[in-house]
C-alpha cells in the first residue's frame, strides 16, 4: 500500500508525520504539511530504495524515514537490521520502541546529518547519554569520525574539548546550563535578581540626581551599581575561563551584551579619576556622560534566562528578508502619500507640508497610527488622500 503523496520528496524522513520538505529542519516550518512516500510492508521494493521508509512508534508518537538514512550506520540499534527486527510490531508494521521522545529527535537528527547531534534543552545529560547507549551511539565513534557532540548544535559545547578536562566541562554546564543541577539553578536566579536589582536601581537613580558627575562614588546607588557590576564580571570571566574556544565564545551576542552591561561602569569610574585629579576638563567630559545609556543594555542580559525568548529572536532572524520586503513596502507607502500630500498642500498659507520630507514625517505618523496632531491636511483633496 502506498500513501498518497504530493509535492517533490526528500531522502531525508522526518519526525511526527511524514518527511518534511526541506533537508534540515527538526520541526515544521509554518506549521507546513509534512508529505512521505512510504511503504505498508518491509519486504516491498520500490524502483528507488531511498524511498522505502519504515515508521518508528517512540513511547506512542510516530515517527518516519527512510532505510537508506538509518544504514548509514549498521552499528547503531536502528541501523542495524537483525537488532532493529526485535521490536518490530506485525500487527501495526511498525517498530516500538518505549523510549524518551524528546531524545529521539535528536537521535533521528543524528542519521538525517550524517553524524551530527545535539542535545535537546529540555533532557538533563544524563539521561540524554544512556538514550545514546540505548540506541548504540558511541561518542568514542563520533570522535574517531571527525565528529562532535553538540548542545543546539555548537561546537564550543563539545565536552570533549574542554582543556581542563571535567572540571571544565562542570564549571561549563553549570554556569551555561541552568537546568544541569540544584545549584545552577540557583546560580541562575541570583543572576536574575542581580539583574533586577540593577535595573531598579537605574530607574531609581534617576530622581533627583540628574547632575551627579561621573565617578561619583559618595552616593548609594554607586554602591549598589558596583555590587552588580561586580557579580557580572564575575560571571563573564568564569563563562570566559571555561569556554573551550575563545573564539567561539566571542562572536556570541549575548557575551557582548555581557561586556555592554559592565563597561560603562568601568569607564565612567576612571573618567571620573582623571576629572578629579585636573587631567580632563569638564566640558570635555560631558559628553561622555552618554555612556550611561548604554547601562540599560542589562536588560538584554535577561534574555539568557528565557528559552523561549532566544526561540522568538531565532524566528525574527529567520524571517528578516519578510521583514525587510515589509518595510520596503512601508516605506514605498510614506514616500507616495508623502509626495502627494505635498503638492496638494504646499500652496495653502501657513502650511506645514513645506518639503516632501515633511510631508513624508506626516505620512510616517499616519501610517504608524501614532497621529501627533503637529500636521494635518487642510484642503479637501488632502483629507480625502488622509482619510485612504
Amino acid at each position: 500500500m502506498i500513501k498518497a503523496t504530493s509535492g517533490p520528496q526528500r531522502e531525508f524522513g522526518l519526525f511526527s508525520s511524514g518527511c518534511d520538505e526541506d533537508y534540515g529542519p527538526l520541526y515544521p516550518r509554518n506549521g507546513g504539511r509534512m508529505i512521505c512516500l512510504g511503504m505498508s510492508r518491509l519486504d516491498e521494493e520500490s524502483d528507488d530504495p531511498d524511498f522505502n521508509t519504515i515508521v518508528i512508534n517512540i513511547s506512542g508518537k510516530r515517527f518516519e524515514t527512510s532505510l537508506s538514512t538509518l544504514e548509514r550506520y549498521p552499528e547503531t540499534r536502528l541501523g542495524n537490521p537483525e537488532l532493529r527486527k526485535k521490536h518490530y510490531n506485525t500487527v501495526k508494521e511498525e517498530y516500538f520502541f518505549d523510549r524518551n521522545q524528546e531524545a529521539f529527535h535528536a537521535v533521528l537528527y543524528y542519521y538525517q546529518s550524517r553524524g551530527s547531534l545535539y542535545i535537546p534543552p529540555a533532557i538533563q545529560d544524563h539521561v540524554f547519554y544512556q538514550e545514546l547507549d540505548f540506541w548504540g551511539i558511541k561518542p568514542e565513534r563520533r570522535l574517531e569520525n571527525g565528529f562532535a557532540l553538540v548542545d543546539d548544535p555548537d561546537p564550543q559545547k563539545s565536552p570533549h574539548e574542554f582543556r581542563w578536562g571535567k572540571v571544565q566541562r562542570s564549571m561549563y554546564i553549570f554556569l551555561n546550563k541552568p537546568k544541569s543541577s540544584f545549584g545552577a539553578r540557583i546560580w541562575a536566579s541570583v543572576d536574575i535578581f542581580v539583574i533586577l536589582c540593577s535595573v531598579v536601581n537605574l530607574v531609581v537613580e534617576s530622581y533627583g540626581n540628574k547632575n551627579r558627575s561621573p565617578g561619583d562614588t559618595s552616593t548609594p546607588y554607586f554602591a549598589v551599581d558596583a555590587t552588580c557590576v561586580s557579580f557580572f564580571t564575575l560571571d563573564i570571566l568564569l563563562r570566559c575561563l571555561v569556554a573551550p574556544v575563545l573564539k567561539t565564545f566571542f562572536t556570541k551576542p549575548l557575551n557582548w551584551f555581557d561586556l555592554l552591561a559592565i563597561m560603562p561602569f568601568y569607564l565612567e569610574l576612571s573618567l571620573g579619576s582623571f576629572m578629579r585629579s585636573g587631567a580632563m576638563d569638564n566640558n570635555i567630559i560631558m559628553p561622555f556622560k552618554i555612556l550611561r545609556i548604554f547601562r540599560i543594555t542589562r536588560v538584554l542580559k535577561l534574555i539568557r534566562h528565557s528559552g523561549r525568548l532566544i526561540l522568538m529572536i531565532q524566528v525574527l532572524l529567520d524571517c528578516v528578508y519578510e521583514l525587510a520586503m515589509l518595510l520596503v513596502i512601508w516605506l514605498m507607502g510614506v514616500f507616495i502619500f508623502g509626495t502627494v500630500m505635498f503638492y496638494i498642500e504646499h500652496e495653502q498659507p501657513d502650511t506645514k507640508f513645506k518639503s516632501i520630507m515633511h510631508s513624508c514625517w506626516w505620512s510616517v505618523v499616519s501610517m504608524s497610527t501614532v497621529g501627533y496632531g503637529d500636521m494635518f491636511p487642510e484642503t479637501w483633496a488632502g483629507k480625502l488622500v488622509a482619510s485612504i
